[in-house]
């Protein structure tokens, strides 16, 4: 079979999508992967009723060639800007009649912090205490009530960037004023769990079920424990409140492939983000799992 892997970026961004670990992980099991690079696609639409008669038709280019035929497509939407103007080239595609794994406009959900927390509290979702806000009076106020330290935010970041932390109110108001000017965009304070000793969980859940799990610490003298940042994993046990939480959390996204960021507190579980395109090859190497080729293997049995 054929299988495309959907780059939301040009060539030179695409380590952060594992395209080279679903490349060799398509080649050991007999299939072709194709990469599509959003940036190079071009869609082209014909209205149903054309002045000439004809029926509406579609064509869809990638670098200006008919794009080929494909048994199924794995999005790993590697961006970090406001995803609404990035959903479109997904929509054409399933448009077309092509199978795409998270194909979801949850993708796009999931890229905005702001509407990830917003969807936490719709949903009832445990996670630390937190508040959105625009101006750096109302963050100042929103961490005063929530307890310093705190962790500030930006709606849109990735591993690690965008996430600040605030000692005290001397080391929050500058920040709190630098993200008020730099786009106007609403930020996010939100709690800081001293006791979980700069530790998180990443938890990677595949179509319904938990694949694999790492603990990560964060490396000296810095609070974000992502591993593109310094961080480690380690192998981790969950519990299974924990699994159930990022269950939960992936299905409430629409998710097919997701990685759930938990925290642990003395309160339970806590959820912190979930992200769209979860990076694997820190968590393969830990675990021992194969998880490019357990996502080959989803995609082609969907």
């Amino acid at each position: 079979m054929t299988i495309g892997i959907l780059i939301f970026s040009d060539p030179s961004q695409e380590q952060y999508t594992g395209a080279d670990r679903f490349e060799a992980a398509a080649k050991d099991r007999g299939h072709q992967l194709v990469k599509i690079y959003e940036p190079y696609l071009s869609f082209e639409q014909d209205p149903p009723q054309s002045p000439l008669g004809k029926e509406g038709r579609s064509r869809i280019l990638h670098r200006g060639e008919p794009l080929p035929h494909l048994d199924v497509i794995i999005s790993r939407p590697n961006f970090i800007e406001e995803p609404s103007l990035r959903t479109y080239a997904v929509q054409m595609l399933v448009t077309a009649g092509y199978k795409v794994i998270n194909a979801s406009p949850s993708f796009a959900w999931a890229k905005n912090k702001i509407t990830q927390h917003v969807f936490f509290a719709e949903h009832d979702l445990p996670c630390p205490r937190w508040g959105i806000c625009r101006r750096p009076e109302d963050a100042l106020r929103i961490a005063q009530n929530i307890g310093f330290p705190v962790i500030l935010k930006v709606a849109f970041g990735t591993h690690g960037k965008g996430v600040f932390f605030a000692q005290d109110a001397q080391t929050l108001q500058p920040i709190a004023e630098y993200l008020a000017v730099r786009d106007g965009n609403p930020m996010i304070v939100e709690e800081f769990i001293k006791e979980a000793q700069r530790k998180d969980l990443r938890i990677f859940v595949l179509g319904e079920r938990v694949l694999a799990a790492m603990e990560r610490t964060a490396p000296e003298g810095d609070v974000r424990a992502n591993t593109s940042n310094g961080g480690t994993g380690s192998v981790v046990t969950l519990t299974q409140e924990e699994q159930d939480l990022a269950q939960r959390t992936a299905k409430g996204f629409d998710l097919e492939i997701a990685g759930v960021d938990i925290i642990r507190s003395s309160r339970g579980p806590l959820l912190l983000e979930i992200n769209s395109n979860p990076g694997f090859k820190e968590l393969e190497k830990v675990t021992g799992k194969d998880i490019a080729g357990a996502i080959i293997e989803f995609a082609l049995q969907k």
